[in-house]
């Protein structure tokens, strides 16, 4: 409950016809759609919901929130129960009224943007100007400055445009307690080209590794690194998402390379890296467009052993790849490199341009907009985030992760995707790489939803054992797991959370907040291997454990 007086505070700050505490519209905000691992996560209702247009009117909330021992919650674009409130009392900041790109610089290549421009409204803008932005793999709907300042943000074209946490500059950030501070240069005046200095950097405190969800205070501005668009200044294109038609650049090639070895995959994707070519590269498995697209036909394919073992063994490592060229001789260059990459590994080129999906690779890949249709066959899914680690590691892991959904999948509790559903996309020279495992479920089934508790567990063990840190580490679970044999990392976001927010105003249930894992239905000896391993790679008070 809200009190009438803290109710009343907060209409001031925003406006009376921008603030609410009606039932019917606190409900709306409990529903999202994506890592609903419990019911209760949708109907975490907020005390009230305020809708602040400027600067000026999120640190008038933020200071109501602090007089009446409030807590708030910021909210872009939304995409999952991680932007809803984790607790009761909490208010919901929407950001929607802020939508606006102000500045794109074309010379230095830089765009500063509000919380609720989305990656597609940006990422037209840019392309008018031969310029783009990342777009994170969970589609152009979604925030950049949310995926830059406060959570993760990788996607299909991280082997040219990196990944959020690398491309934000200069910050506007409301503190919890209120207060305005600008990191980097904004702060000092000469513009928004950098988030570190002058003076010291604190992008480490505002965001890690995965950022703080929500939980140090609401970022109303940034600053992102834009980079080159050599394709036209617009993609024209007809149809839904699933039958679109776009007319495929004349200086940009789709390829397929499939094969047949992890360590062949791995070492063409170093190759790739060490030749600098690629505008787009990532690995699916091939049975997710038919997953996506036409759910039916996949569950005949599931049930046909042959087409089955084709798709999930013989062509077990995939990879999608665009070519991009600011002239024809530097595409045709780029053709020649990859094609004698993929020859001396062993693999196969296929030349996506003379198939049937040829007309909406543009959209699917290069805007990234097919990712909603993921929740089409399962109703919804699960990640297991990984770290990004070494490409090879990454490897090793998402075979492992393959390996523990199996006994939930031939029990029926998870979809059926031959256990081998990754997201794989590498960046910065292809040393490294971003890997998640998705796992699809149905929130009507008890045994979907009793499952992905023992799959959190049993994928984190697998990271434990590679010495790796998982992303998801927005999990209460796998932040307790994780931190005493990672620095104690949470016991200095705990301090963090302190020191900035003396008050406890900000909602950092996802940025601190703590639980044990439910071991329920996990083999005993699984639970004996990850208390073992926890003891002896557990950090000391004088540092690391001895090998």
């Amino acid at each position: 409950m809200i009190t009438d007086q803290a109710f009343a505070d907060l209409q001031e700050a925003v406006g009376e016809e921008n603030a609410s505490r009606e039932p019917a519209v606190l409900d709306s905000y409990a529903w999202q759609p994506f890592l609903n691992e419990d019911p209760a996560l949708w109907t975490q209702r907020p005390a009230a919901v305020v809708l602040p247009a400027s600067t000026e009117e999120v640190q008038a909330v933020v200071k109501a929130c602090n007089r009446h021992g409030l807590k708030f919650k910021a909210l872009c674009t939304g995409w999952g129960v991680h932007a809803g409130p984790t607790s009761e009392g909490v208010v919901q900041v929407d950001l929607r009224r802020m939508d606006r790109i102000l500045e794109i610089d074309e010379k230095n290549m830089i765009a500063v943007v509000e919380p609720y421009v989305s990656g597609a409204q940006l990422q037209a803008e840019a392309m008018k100007r031969g310029l783009n932005t990342h777009l994170i793999g969970a589609g152009p709907v979604c925030s950049p400055l949310a995926s830059a300042t406060s959570m993760h943000g990788v996607g299909h074209d991280g082997i040219y445009m990196s990944y959020s946490p690398r491309n934000v500059l200069g910050v506007e950030w409301v503190l919890p307690d209120g207060e305005l501070l600008r990191l980097g240069s904004p702060g000092s005046g000469p513009g928004w080209f950098t988030g570190d200095g002058p003076g010291p950097s604190l992008r480490g405190i505002m965001r890690g590794a995965s950022g703080a969800f929500g939980g140090l205070g609401i970022f109303t501005k940034c600053a992102l690194k834009l980079f080159n668009w050599p394709g036209p200044p617009s993609l024209e294109a007809e149809g839904t998402v699933f039958d679109s038609v776009v007319e495929r650049p004349e200086n940009m090639r789709f390829y397929g390379c499939v094969f047949q070895r992890a360590r062949d995959f791995a070492d063409a994707v170093y190759k790739l890296g060490e030749a600098e070519i690629g505008y787009l590269c990532l690995r699916i498995t091939l049975g997710s467009f038919p997953m996506a697209m036409a759910p039916k036909l996949y569950r005949k394919i599931m049930r046909a052993p042959n087409i089955r073992s084709v798709i999930y063994e013989a062509l077990r490592y995939p990879l999608t790849v665009l070519l991009a060229g600011d002239s024809m001789d530097e595409l045709l260059y780029q053709e020649a490199v990859l094609a004698k990459i993929v020859r001396e590994h062993g693999g196969i080129l296929l030349d996506m341009q003379a198939s049937p999906v040829a007309p909406m690779l543009p959209l699917n890949l290069i805007r990234a907009s097919l990712i909603p249709a993921a929740f089409r066959l399962g109703g919804t899914f699960c990640t297991n985030l990984d770290e990004n680690d070494a490409l090879d590691s990454q490897m090793d892991w998402a075979d492992a992760i393959a390996e523990v959904k199996k006994p939930w999948i031939e029990s029926g509790a998870i979809l059926d995707d031959g256990g081998e559903n990754p997201y794989f996309v590498p960046y910065e020279n292809n040393t490294w790489a971003h890997c998640e495992v998705v796992h699809m479920y149905s929130v009507h089934e008890e045994k979907s939803l009793r499952a992905l508790k023992p799959i959190s567990f049993l994928s984190t063990l697998e990271a434990i054992e590679r010495c790796m840190t998982p992303l998801s580490v927005l999990n209460p679970e796998v932040r307790k797991a994780l931190s005493p044999l990672a620095g104690h990392f949470n016991r200095w976001q705990r301090e963090i959370s302190a020191a900035f927010d003396p008050g406890a105003a900000a909602d950092a249930g996802l940025y601190t907040e703590e639980k044990d894992f439910e071991t329920e239905g996990v083999d005993p000896e699984k639970v004996r291997r990850f208390e073992e391993l926890s003891e002896r790679l557990r950090w000391t008070e004088d540092g690391p454990p001895q090998a």
